[in-house]
């Protein structure tokens, strides 16, 4: 399994985000899934907890259709907050008026990622803002990463207004995928009022779609 930490307390917020892998994991899990129903005031109640098996196993399956093949996970810099809506994993960039962001993700494999995966939008509430976002391959604190910086050409870029989102679907990854990438985001408004950058479900994608794996967020305090 895999662990994502976050903070913040926005939509339907997570402390963590625990990745189960593999379909051994997974028949586990729902084995005890179906063992905590079906076994009741000391006796058994198979068509509960066969419903409820049907229920678990289909949100499963959605899920991990739904996620990216190979999640991006926060390394270091500004700490994003991490959200989950649904079958939906978000990194949110709380930008206050004239504030910027710098944050690094690290993917967890992706030898066999093609693209960028996810959509960046900037939030609602805020007409007047304007937002220039970035993501870059590569993290400049790592020696690994020597020759990349900022100034590079980024793999995706855009300012954004209020509401504005793009796909990053079609943005290749090339030469070959990076371990990291660089997310930076500035206001260039004069306006008072906060707005978000958000990155649904950020990650790589890849043939088909990847290992099999859910999630369970752990609420945050």
């Amino acid at each position: 399994m895999t662990m994502m930490r976050a903070t913040g307390t926005a939509m339907t917020s997570a402390s963590e985000i625990v990745y189960v892998q593999g379909w051994i994991p997974a028949a586990v899990v729902l084995a005890f899934v179906f063992a905590y129903v079906a076994y009741t005031d000391g006796g058994w109640n198979v068509a509960a907890g066969v419903a409820v098996l049907v229920v678990t196993g289909l949100f499963a399956f959605l899920v991990w259709r739904s996620l990216t093949d190979y999640p991006l996970t926060y390394r270091h810099g500004d700490r994003p907050t991490l959200d989950v809506q649904g079958t939906g994993l978000y990194q949110v960039w709380d930008l206050a008026p004239g504030a910027s962001a710098s944050t690094v993700l690290e993917a967890g494999g992706g030898s066999g990622a093609e693209t960028l995966a996810g959509t960046v939008s900037v939030g609602h509430g805020c007409e007047e803002a304007r937002v220039r976002w970035r993501i870059s391959a590569g993290d400049p604190a790592d020696e690994a990463s020597a020759g990349i910086s900022r100034a590079d050409a980024p793999l995706a870029a855009g300012t954004f207004g209020e509401g504005e989102r793009r796909g990053l679907g079609d943005v290749p990854l090339r030469p070959e995928p990076p371990a990291a990438v660089l997310l930076t985001a500035v206001r260039l408004d004069d306006a008072t009022c906060d707005t978000t950058l958000t990155w649904e479900n950020p990650g790589f994608e890849g043939p088909g779609h990847g290992e099999f794996r859910f999630v369970f967020p752990m609420p945050s305090e």
